[in-house]
């Protein structure tokens, strides 16, 4: 909220109607599901106008579109009053998750999964990797209209949580046309056992009936197989059974559906025709990446050659990982090709310098330039004078950096203290800045289910059995933990993407002279990257400390002393406790990371996967 206000523009305030939108929307919908599991109305939520706020939130989203699709960087319209209504409903909403949480529907079922979906800060795929200017889909929308024959009706269904972005421009479209049936609505697909469904709370939020012969357009992302849509279609049908067509439309795209199969019948550029987004420029070219870079206020010294070089981290270091080719949708997706700006030219230039700066993607728009000044708030985690450009995250190359597993154990016992508090104090920020709910003690999760389909997968993988076993999840790894752990708190947390030895580092090029008394006078610095949470996930206390004492095989004497560190902070060693409990969780990051990034490994590769399992799997057996 604070982002979109200091922003200002009609784009700003757009992402921020639409997250407030499709948050609202999939809180809506748990109370109404928790109330009718439990029987009656959800204590903390009785007479709340919740389901009141959706349509208003809705019409304010349209608004905005238009404006958006005007000029996105015009300042918005009566902000305060816009920004005002929106704080409304976000309160109710946190009302709303923080009433489910301590209800009895929190454990299962659709309540629970919605829940989940409505504690979840979820940034838009055309923000993300899918890039898009969504303003774009008006004149999309516009056009699709006025090829239609006749002017029948037209009724918009957003499907959460992309769609909830994408909707109103499509809506406004309907609306200028005069063939707008209605408000639009927005409905969350879920996954179950048996699939993919539309539970039937999202169906009574819509009309009870249409015109015949309306047509339905679906809002979403672009589809991956088309799963999601066709499952939704099915329950729509069903619903409106004099319904005219139904079609999916995403960004630059639009999809049949009359069909077993999304066969897609219009594509368009998703993006302007602008090429001066840094994620547009190619690869090669350096000097459009150097002049790109000062324009947005990135220090470079003058003249000189410069070079772009593919940023190569530890991972593809160690595992030479590569991700799979383009099999399926063409996205605008700059996720997966961070760089690194070199001077100097290729044949003389080291590796890498000071006046080097790496560019990593960590999205655009309002949800961006948030993750953005969140990392700002987290003093000492990244190296100073860190920037954002387009989407990018602009980090100076920092010298010096030790691996905080092998420099840890060569300080002396106050330094390794001094360190392992700033870990602690880190973990409370992210905490901090990242709170999605205070979760009652009897909703808990099961980590030794999650590893084994995690490990089931992989398997399969490699074709060959591997060195972690079911007896050794069941010995070492808990069916039940709390989700918000002993401090009863969930936030958001990097671990999915920061889970690794290397991303925790040591800032001072004496750190392992400390063991010899040189350097005194030199604080240590703590750097953690991969902290560009807009790709995190959620989790708790336990689960950073479970992460960090497995990734960086904390000796005995370094346990004694996080114990104290986390005790002096919280007032007692629960978390530390429940931490190395929890030390069996650590190799589910593992595995999630190999999947993701290992598409298909050689032998090597396999051989150092294993490898790693068999050391992380002894480390937190050691621990339990």
């Amino acid at each position: 909220m604070e982002t979109a206000r200091r922003a200002g523009s009609s784009a700003a305030l757009h992402a921020c109607a639409c997250f407030t939108e499709q948050l609202l929307a999939d809180a809506a919908a748990g109370v109404a599901e928790a109330s009718a599991v439990l029987g009656g109305d959800l204590e903390g939520v009785a007479g709340s106008p919740i389901g009141a706020r959706g349509p208003e939130v809705r019409s304010l989203c349209t608004a905005l579109a238009r404006e958006m699709a005007a000029d996105p960087h015009a300042p918005a319209r009566e902000p305060d009053q816009r920004l005002a209504l929106l704080t409304e409903a976000l309160t109710f909403a946190a009302t709303a998750v923080d009433a489910l949480w301590r209800s009895d529907a929190a454990g299962a079922g659709a309540a629970a999964a919605l829940l989940q979906h409505a504690a979840d800060w979820k940034t838009p795929e055309c923000y993300g990797y899918d890039l898009a200017d969504p303003e774009l889909m008006l004149a999309q929308a516009a056009q699709w209209l006025a090829a239609r024959p006749g002017d029948g009706p037209v009724l918009v269904v957003a499907v959460r949580t992309g769609g909830s972005y994408l909707a109103p421009f499509w809506q406004a479209a309907a609306e200028d046309a005069g063939r707008a049936v209605g408000p639009w609505h927005s409905v969350r697909p879920l996954r179950g056992p048996g699939g993919i469904d539309l539970p039937d709370v999202e169906l009574r939020a819509l009309p009870a009936q249409l015109p015949v012969g309306t047509d339905v357009v679906l809002v979403d992302d672009q589809p991956d197989t088309g799963a999601t849509a066709l499952a939704v279609r099915e329950r729509l049908r069903a619903r409106f059974p004099g319904a005219g067509d139904v079609v999916l439309s995403s960004p630059g795209r639009l999809h049949d559906l009359s069909g077993p199969h999304v066969r897609q019948v219009f594509a368009a550029r998703p993006v302007h025709r602008r090429a001066g987004r840094l994620w547009e420029l190619p690869v090669e070219d350096a000097a459009g990446v150097v002049d790109r870079a000062r324009a947005v206020g990135v220090r470079l010294p003058p003249g000189g050659a410069w070079r772009v070089e593919p940023f190569r981290g530890e991972f593809a270091a160690r595992y030479g990982a590569t991700r799979r080719g383009q099999d399926g949708p063409q996205r605008v997706d700059p996720r997966n090709r961070p760089f690194t700006l070199t001077a100097g030219p290729a044949a003389v230039a080291p590796a890498t310098g000071p006046d080097d700066h790496h560019f990593r993607f960590i999205g655009t728009g309002t949800h961006g330039l948030h993750c953005y000044r969140a990392l700002r708030s987290l003093p000492g985690l990244l190296p100073p004078d860190i920037g954002y450009a387009d989407g990018y995250l602009i980090t100076r190359h920092e010298s010096g950096l030790s691996p905080l597993r092998t420099a840890l154990p060569t300080l002396p016992a106050h330094r390794q203290r001094e360190v392992l508090e700033s870990v602690v104090r880190s973990w409370l920020e992210l905490r901090r800045l990242g709170e999605l709910g205070r979760p009652g003690p009897g909703t808990a999760y099961d980590p030794r289910a999650r590893l084994a389909k995690g490990l089931d997968r992989l398997r399969d993988r490699v074709g060959r059995r591997l060195p972690v076993d079911d007896v050794w999840l069941v010995r070492y790894v808990p069916d039940r933990v709390p989700v918000g752990g002993s401090e009863g708190t969930l936030f958001r947390t990097p671990l999915p993407y920061g889970h690794g030895d290397w991303h925790w580092q040591l800032a001072n090029a004496h750190a392992n002279a400390y063991a010899n008394g040189e350097g005194e006078g030199q604080p240590i610095g703590v750097r953690r990257f991969g902290l560009d949470w807009i790709w995190g996930g959620s989790g708790s206390l336990e689960s950073e400390v479970a992460s960090f004492v497995v990734e960086n095989r904390l000796r005995p004497s370094a346990l004694r002393l996080l114990e104290v560190a986390i005790a002096d902070a919280l007032g007692d060693s629960r978390v530390f406790d429940g931490g190395l409990r929890l030390a069996g969780e650590a190799l589910h990051w593992n595995v999630k990371s190999w999947l993701r990034r290992c598409p298909d490994p050689d032998a090597g590769a396999i051989q150092r996967i294993e490898s790693e399992l068999v050391d992380l799997a002894r480390y937190a057996s050691e621990l339990t």
